[in-house]
C-alpha cells in the first residue's frame, strides 16, 4: 500500500606631598577550549599570548557535538528538485517508465532516507494502492553514510515498521528478504526485497504486499527505486516488474 496516503579592580593610592603610584600587573592564564567529541570533553589549560579575559566556552559546542543516529530519519523538508520527462519518472538519479495502470501521482516522502521523490500508484480497493517511485537518497546529517548495501536493507525495513502506512492490518509480517547487488543501467547498486503478508478485514484482493527497494551508486549520489505491488492483482504485479526493468540513469 502507499499504503495510506521535527576580578575588579581596586583604586590608586594617593599620600599627601608624595606621590607613589603602584602598578599592579596581573599575568593571567587562559582557559583553551576543546570542541566536544562524542562521550567525553577534556579541555586542558594553555598559555595566552597576550593577557585579556578568560574564555568562555562556545554557545554552539552542543551543536558540534556529533548527533545520534535515528533509525528511520527522514528528511524535515521535501525539496522536489526533479522535472519528470514525458511517459517517466525521475528522482535524484534514477528514471523509470510510468506502467500504464498506475495513474496517480503523488511524492513518496513518507520513506525513510529520500528526498526529491516520485511514484506512481494504482488502486486495489479501499484506500489501498500498488505504488512504483525513484528517489534521491539522502542521508541523516552528521551520521555517515553507510554504503548502498546498508541502505537498500534499511529504507525496505523502515517501510515495514512504519505502521501508519499500513492501515488497520494486523499480524504483520516480512518473508524471505534478502539483498542482492545489481547493476541498473551500468550503475552498480544493491536490491533488497521481500514479502510483507498481513491479516485484514476489509481488505479482500490481497494479503500480502511484494517490497522491492534497489539503491543505486548514480553520477547524481545515491538514488533509489522503491516498489509495493498487492500480490495477487496480477496486473499490478507484472506492472511493477516492468518498471523495475525499465529503470535507468538520467535520460
Amino acid at each position: 500500500m502507499t499504503p495510506r496516503l521535527p576580578t575588579g579592580s581596586r583604586p590608586v593610592l594617593a599620600g599627601v606631598g608624595a606621590f607613589v603610584v603602584v602598578f599592579v600587573l596581573i599575568v593571567g592564564g587562559t582557559l583553551g577550549v576543546h570542541a566536544l567529541t562524542v562521550g567525553r570533553s577534556s579541555p586542558s589549560p594553555t598559555a595566552s599570548p597576550t593577557s585579556g579575559p578568560t574564555a568562555t566556552p562556545s554557545e554552539t559546542e552542543s551543536e558540534d557535538a556529533a548527533q545520534d543516529e535515528e533509525w528511520c530519519w527522514t528528511p524535515t523538508r521535501f525539496d522536489r528538485t526533479s522535472t519528470n520527462p514525458p511517459d517517466r519518472l525521475r528522482g535524484g538519479g534514477l528514471e523509470l517508465e510510468i506502467p500504464d495502470v498506475f495513474n496517480d501521482r503523488r511524492d513518496m516522502s513518507y520513506a525513510a532516507f529520500t528526498n526529491d521523490s516520485v511514484l506512481a500508484a494504482a488502486h486495489v480497493e479501499e484506500d489501498w494502492s500498488s505504488t512504483v517511485g525513484v528517489a534521491k537518497v539522502e542521508w541523516q546529517p552528521g551520521i555517515e553514510y553507510p554504503g548502498d548495501k546498508e541502505a537498500s536493507s534499511r529504507i525496505l525495513d523502515c517501510l515495514v515498521s512504519k505502521s501508519s502506512l499500513w492501515g488497520d492490518t494486523t499480524g504483520r509480517e516480512l518473508e524471505d528478504e534478502k539483498t542482492t547487488e545489481v547493476t541498473v543501467d551500468g550503475m552498480k547498486g544493491y536490491r533488497t526485497s521481500g514479502k510483507l503478508t498481513f491479516d485484514s478485514s476489509s481488505l479482500k484482493k490481497t494479503s500480502a504486499s511484494g517490497l522491492t527497494v534497489i539503491v543505486v551508486d548514480t553520477p547524481e549520489g545515491p538514488s533509489v527505486f522503491v516498489s509495493e505491488s498487492a500480490i495477487g492483482v496480477e496486473e499490478h504485479e507484472k506492472a511493477a516488474e516492468q518498471a523495475e526493468n525499465s529503470l535507468s540513469g538520467l535520460t
